[in-house]
């Protein structure tokens, strides 16, 4: 039977970093029947969690995916180096020289070297082992989180070697949930570049990414001469956080859109407030449309119509501009598709609710002063944590409650239970309770 493979490098040595890591390479079914065969080839950072899970993460099973779109000839054949992180190490490497000279997570930024490290070392590696296409327009990058925002920053900094690039929920901002401040973490390219890019983030991250700051990036990029739907994709995904689980479920979008065709536009779905007010909270649109060959995407450059004008304006790019109180309906029209949501313009929506969060936990649970239950939380007593918080309106949160990395919650029979979610409004409260933890083995 024919099947793809999956080759893995142990320890890979790098003399720039003076470190080691694996490597796991993915070779398509053809690569072994056709021996003069030229593959373009995607890296892909946090390798460990390409083809399989662990404690830390699920699997972006992105090798199942690749095969799948390929049976369907919905994209080409393609090799994928999936590079691992070194875990004491991945934030230092996967962000480059802090743009306000600031170091906010107390380490050395190593960016501009574990580029150098992918420059000089491995792919030179790649293009000597394996049938490579070398050139830009067939070399991808992608990456989430931190690993997304390297990708962000290699791209911009190495176009001549990276051609198209993959920024899933691109970590540009650490925001102090304390004081709200935004502090960031890279600097924001104004060059246009020959590059294409996709660039993502989930409704429902929290604070860890949010919509504002990466849909900011992607307006200067459109500024500098990005034609969205063309040479740069945004997407706003609908019910997602920060996880691999979520990364997974779409990162078919950017393989087609990098190694296939996108399609014709078969459907679009409209998502928006039904309330705006003309003074505090600014709000968008959200106008996802979807094709043919499954690719999706936050369409930035459409037609809208008001029924009343005079109360909301929209423009091309989904933002609500509140004019006078009143209800009407917006209908979104471009490639032939439409929808219509119905709004109501209000004097005035805070920025800002509190929420009142509390969690218990068990009796097995080692000492702690604080948890994660998409806010940070700190002790009130024994078993129970939680507080009152003011926090920005209408963020959505997708979490399991954690006590830190690889340490979350389970059933009282160690199994995963669902991801919680909620979206913070007035008057909010949350009081949840934990039957397990993952990293507890009880005694039988």
């Amino acid at each position: 039977m024919n099947s793809s493979r999956l080759i893995a490098i142990k320890n890979f040595y790098s003399r720039i970093l003076n470190n080691k890591r694996d490597m796991f390479i993915y070779l398509p079914v053809s690569y072994e029947k056709n021996d003069t065969k030229r593959y373009p080839v995607l890296y892909m950072h946090d390798g460990q969690h390409m083809f399989f899970e662990d404690q830390k993460g699920e699997s972006w099973d992105i090798h199942t995916t690749v095969d799948t779109l390929v049976s369907q000839g919905k994209m080409k054949d393609i090799i994928v180096v999936a590079i691992s992180h070194v875990e004491d190490t991945r934030i230092s490497e996967y962000m480059h020289a802090n743009p306000d000279g600031r170091n906010i997570f107390n380490t050395t930024n190593q960016g501009e070297v574990y580029e150098e490290f992918l420059i000089e070392e491995v792919k030179p590696y790649i293009d000597k082992e394996y049938r490579t296409l070398t050139d830009k327009h067939h070399t991808a990058l992608m990456g989430s989180s931190a690993g997304g925002l390297v990708s962000y920053n290699m791209g911009f900094r190495q176009s001549a070697t990276f051609g198209m690039i993959g920024a899933l929920c691109p970590f540009f901002v650490s925001v102090d949930p304390s004081t709200m401040e935004d502090r960031w973490l890279s600097a924001v390219y104004t060059e246009k570049k020959d590059l294409k890019i996709w660039m993502d983030v989930g409704d429902s991250e929290g604070f860890t990414v949010m919509e504002k700051h990466v849909r900011h990036v992607a307006d200067v990029l459109i500024e500098s001469g990005y034609q969205p739907g063309n040479d740069l994709m945004y997407y706003l995904a609908v019910n997602s956080g920060h996880s691999q689980k979520d990364w997974a479920d779409r990162v078919h979008a950017p393989l087609i859109y990098f190694f296939g065709e996108i399609g014709t536009p078969v459907r679009v779905d409209l998502h928006g407030p039904e309330t705006v007010g003309i003074e505090g909270l600014k709000q968008t649109l959200n106008a996802v449309v979807h094709y043919d060959s499954g690719f999706m995407m936050t369409d930035l450059n459409a037609t809208y119509e008001v029924a009343d004008p005079e109360i909301l304006e929209v423009t091309r790019d989904g933002r609500l501009i509140p004019l006078q109180v009143g209800n009407t309906i917006v209908t979104y029209m471009n490639n032939n598709l439409t929808a219509q949501l119905a709004i109501a313009v209000v004097p005035h929506i805070s920025d800002a609710v509190t929420v009142n969060l509390s969690v218990k936990v068990p009796a097995c649970t080692p000492e702690t002063d604080k948890l994660y239950a998409g806010i940070e939380i700190p002790m009130i007593q024994e078993g129970l944590y939680g507080g009152t918080f003011e926090v920005p309106r209408g963020i959505s949160f997708e979490f399991r409650i954690s006590r830190g990395l690889g340490m979350h919650e389970t059933d009282s029979q160690g199994r995963e239970i669902p991801y919680r979610k909620f979206t913070t409004d007035d008057g909010l409260v949350l009081n949840y309770e934990v039957d397990h933890w993952v990293d507890i083995i009880t005694e039988k």
